[in-house]
């Protein structure tokens, strides 16, 4: 199947999932690599910017859900259903995308359950930040409450403290300024907002029905590949 402007390829590159990938390392240099491929031409008009993608995973852990990487990888380079954008079409290309993206999934995963009060790589001040339009504060916000409203359930049995938390989340997510200076207090305001929602993170298990925290993580890392 192709468009008429950036073409979709018929899928034969699959799906990952996290058994086939093992543990993946990523770093402040990955994301730096990640967000000036984003920064490119010829992705889809609808492609995440780095600090979206960030905010938008980010979602994904602090409110997990049973979903397959399959179903919501595909957003992530602008394009519903397991499409992949012509942009990553090569194995090459797609393997090495699909590492970066899975890898700073991971790593955001371990570091939230680790210290959910440190920044994450798209709220520091000194990121880099080609890929995107505005604050990245505020694409971080937008991509967390995207997330929420296409894959999160149970938002009304949830503390107070936890709705007023997604509640700031979309305050920052409408304030699209693209002054960078703007970064400092929104971030701040966010891994405020985050850490108040982490602790009521309903506990995903592994396949082996263990519950997943970081101990388990690090068994995990810690296996071979």
């Amino acid at each position: 199947m192709q468009s008429t402007r950036y073409g979709l390829i018929t899928p034969t590159l699959l799906p990952p999932s996290r058994e086939s990938l093992g543990p993946l390392s990523f770093s402040a240099r990955d994301f730096a690599e990640l967000d000036a491929w984003l920064s490119e031409d010829g992705w889809p008009d609808g492609r995440m910017d780095s600090a979206t993608l960030e905010g938008f995973m980010v979602a994904l852990i602090a409110w997990p859900t049973e979903l397959s990487a399959g179903a919501w990888l595909p957003m992530t380079w602008g394009i519903r259903g397991w499409k992949v954008a012509a942009k990553i079409a090569s194995q090459e290309k797609y393997d090495r995308f699909i590492a970066l993206v899975m890898g700073m999934f991971q790593e955001l995963e371990r570091r939230l359950i680790d210290a959910p009060g440190n920044y994450t790589f798209a709220l520091r001040q000194d990121a880099p930040y080609l890929s995107g339009r505005y604050c990245a504060g505020a694409a971080w916000a937008t991509g967390f409450i995207t997330a929420l409203m296409e894959y999160s359930s149970g938002f009304a049995m949830r503390s107070a403290s936890v709705r007023n938390a997604v509640e700031e989340i979309a305050q920052r997510a409408s304030k699209r300024s693209t002054d960078r200076a703007s970064l400092d207090p929104i971030a701040a305001a966010l891994i405020a907002a985050l850490s108040a929602i982490l602790p009521e993170r309903p506990v995903r298990k592994t396949r082996e029905g263990v519950p997943l925290n970081k101990n388990t993580l690090l068994g995990h890392m810690k296996q071979p590949v």
